[in-house]
């Protein structure tokens, strides 16, 4: 979406807005608090996060915080930011309260910070041993979730393996590692957990401009992590032979036309760098699948880069974004890694990492 269409959809910018509820109590509208600053951390790893700080909630003569009954640890949190009235704002984060603190400086008056996480926090917690006999890590997936209550959108990861085994991990370092050799992303939204390949593939869904709408940009190009081919090497045990799954230029995700990948850049300098893995596979597709997530994490150290725009809730993790006036080498469509979108009294500002296969 342009800059110009943006405008439009979001009234010119010139009203930003948000929407909290706890308990389903809108703090502004219904409970008639004053929200001093909102911030939303949005992230491929690990749980979201919220903050929000209500300023004078301070009774005096009573010595207490008004509302404080409303912000119990576990109460469930719905936010939602834009511009306009609360029909036009978009959903951010559905989670709980997992914070409360304050201070009580010598000069100035007392203030609320509440602070909590996405429905996706409790996957964090405790650590598990347990196994799953010929099962795909996607069955697997769709499995973990469900016993956290998250709503559950899984690709299929097409392997079947003997057994998966948990061993001493949460279930979201757990699931992690069986996304990471997918080459798959694992992030949560609201309620529910992605477990898929990257959208590196799809449309924009904003287009900025360096200084129309792109406030700052800072990308770094390093071939430092780069390799040629990948090599994973494995053993066939009733064959009694070795498995060697590749992966090599070409097989990187995102691949924009007419851009090269590190792999390729690298050829220009060394004539030949492959990485070489040993790992326990059971099947070629499976070594394949490895080579080309191990690429793939690599493929994605080639260019980085952060950044900050005017507020857009449509940037989030997991979408892609161009970016343009930043010269002919970094003007091009990046995927986003994080995003922290954060409405105050300045306005409402998102910040933004990214990172690229190719350049």
């Amino acid at each position: 979406m342009e800059i110009t269409a943006l405008e439009e959809k979001h009234g010119s910018f010139y009203a930003p807005s948000f929407q909290i509820k706890v308990n389903g109590k809108d703090l502004l509208s219904s409970e008639k608090l004053e929200i001093a600053t909102v911030q939303i951390d949005n992230t491929l790893q690990g749980a979201d996060q919220f903050s929000f700080t209500i300023n004078g909630g301070f009774d005096f003569a009573l010595r207490e915080f008004s509302h404080l009954e409303l912000f119990k640890i576990g109460a469930p949190v719905e936010i939602r930011m834009g511009y306009g009235d609360a029909k036009k704002l978009q959903l951010m984060l559905r989670g709980f309260i997992t914070s409360v603190k304050t201070s009580f400086p010598s000069g100035g008056l007392p203030n609320l910070v509440v602070s909590g996480y996405d429905s996706s926090y409790c996957m964090t917690k405790g650590k598990k041993s347990r196994n799953w006999e010929d099962k795909k890590d996607s069955d697997v997936a769709a499995l973990v979730a469900g016993e956290h209550n998250l709503k559950v959108t899984v690709q299929d990861s097409q392997v079947v393996h003997p057994k998966i085994e948990q061993n001493q991990e949460t279930d979201r370092a757990f699931l992690e590692k069986l996304a990471k050799r997918n080459k798959f992303e694992l992030y949560s939204f609201s309620d529910e957990l992605y477990f898929r390949e990257p959208a590196s593939k799809e449309s924009e869904v904003v287009t900025l401009e360096w200084g129309k709408g792109l406030v700052s940009f800072s990308p770094e190009l390093n071939i430092a992590e780069q390799v040629s081919q990948v090599e994973v090497r494995g053993w066939n045990v009733n064959e009694k032979k070795a498995i060697v799954g590749t992966a090599k230029k070409g097989d990187e995700l995102g691949r924009d036309p007419g851009r090269k990948s590190g792999s390729e850049l690298l050829e220009t300098l060394c004539k030949s760098a492959v990485l070489r893995v040993r790992n326990p596979v059971y099947s070629q597709q499976e070594a394949d699948r490895i080579a080309k997530a191990i690429l793939k994490t690599r493929s994605e150290d080639l260019v980085k880069g952060s950044g900050e725009s005017i507020g857009l809730p449509e940037i989030r993790a997991d979408r892609n974004i161009k970016l343009l006036g930043l010269g002919k080498l970094f003007s091009k469509t990046y995927y986003v890694e994080q995003t922290t979108h954060t409405v105050s009294t300045s306005g409402y500002t998102t910040s933004f990492r990214v990172k690229e296969t190719t350049i």
